[in-house]
């Protein structure tokens, strides 16, 4: 899909205050490590992942969402009575239903104008919305929308902790359940335009998609548990990435050198590494947040791009692409004209 009149006016992030290092879960799981003969630091040294985030308890994805999402209206200043629609694309939720973007939609104060419902692609959850709006704002169905992700960590991460913390358990759980000791806390809001409303005149060049959902169970995650066939994960998933790549490239007739910024989603630094390595890509270009972050999930990839921004790594012209893999498998590619 090629986007004529969609941009990117707007991208603010929230992340929360309370720092959880690596080695105070390694801490926690201290008998565990020696019971298994795992050495203090391997965590770390294996997923590169040195900290993630907690919302204060009690802090639902839904808050998280409208934080991100007043920071840039403020920001911004653009009028809350010209969305057209607020999709929420978190992998948390706060209840089954009512759905999280009608919750942020209330927080906010929409009008009963403004669409609202929920996308759910696991952590490509934010850039099918993307999808989405644009499609929506292509078609004239609306004029600008709001796309939110809320994610939050900390119930997930605590209940995984005292299930490993039990006697009994062995290395072949330890290693299933590895993955949600990456995961991280943070929201993103980003703002899509009609090109009669922008004004940074950061054009969405347009997605591509693929799928290989024969390998669907490969990372199943529920409120208080996730688990995941690392190694399989990532041989498919790059499989996937590599053909997705493929056809991005050929559809925004791009070079890897034409590209300033890779904006990917962010698991940990084996994922990272096997995905840069794969497709060919530099290194330099494209900027690893999980060392601090973790492995936020669908606010993963806007998270990166926003962090690139400030950074001073994305100007005016440069062109961007933002790549993630989620699980089902999805991978997705989008284009962006900075």
């Amino acid at each position: 899909m090629l986007y004529r009149r969609t941009f990117v006016e707007a991208v603010a992030f929230e992340v929360p205050s309370t720092v959880v290092t690596t080695a105070s879960i390694e801490a926690a799981l201290g008998g565990l490590y020696s019971r298994l003969g795992i050495v203090r630091g391997a965590l770390a040294a294996l997923t590169g992942v040195a900290a993630r985030r907690f919302w204060d308890p009690g802090v639902q994805p839904s808050d998280a969402a409208t934080l991100a999402a007043e920071r840039l209206l403020g920001e911004s200043g653009f009028p809350r009575d010209e969305l057209g629609v607020l999709v929420s694309t978190s992998v948390s939720k706060d209840f089954l239903e009512p759905s999280v973007a009608s919750l942020v939609h209330g927080n906010l104060g929409l009008g009963p104008g403004c669409l609202n419902f929920d996308v759910g692609n696991a952590c490509l959850g934010f850039l099918s919305g993307m999808a989405v709006v644009a499609n929506m704002i292509e078609v004239g169905q609306v004029r600008a929308g709001l796309v939110v992700a809320g994610e939050s960590s900390r119930t997930v991460t605590e209940a995984t902790i005292r299930r490993l913390q039990q006697p009994g358990v062995d290395f072949p759980t330890f290693r299933d359940n590895l993955a949600t000791l990456t995961l991280g806390s943070g929201a993103v809001a980003m703002l899509l335009v009609d090109e009669a409303l922008a004004r940074e005149g950061h054009r969405l060049l347009g997605g591509v998609a693929d799928a290989a959902t024969a390998f669907n169970r490969l990372c199943v995650g529920t409120e208080t548990g996730m688990r995941t066939d690392p190694t399989t994960l990532l041989q498919e998933g790059v499989k996937l990435a590599t053909r997705t790549w493929a056809r991005a490239k050929r559809a925004f007739d791009w070079e890897v050198e034409d590209v300033a910024e890779f904006a990917m989603h962010q698991v940990g630094r084996a994922n990272h590494d096997t995905v840069i390595e794969a497709l060919g890509l530099p290194d330099e270009r494209a900027l690893r947040v999980y060392p601090d972050h973790g492995n936020v999930g669908a606010a993963g990839v806007p998270l990166t791009l926003a962090r690139a921004v400030g950074l001073g790594r994305v100007q005016p012209g440069d062109t961007v692409a933002l790549m993630g893999i989620g699980s089902g498998l999805n991978c997705q590619v989008m284009g962006l004209a900075w």
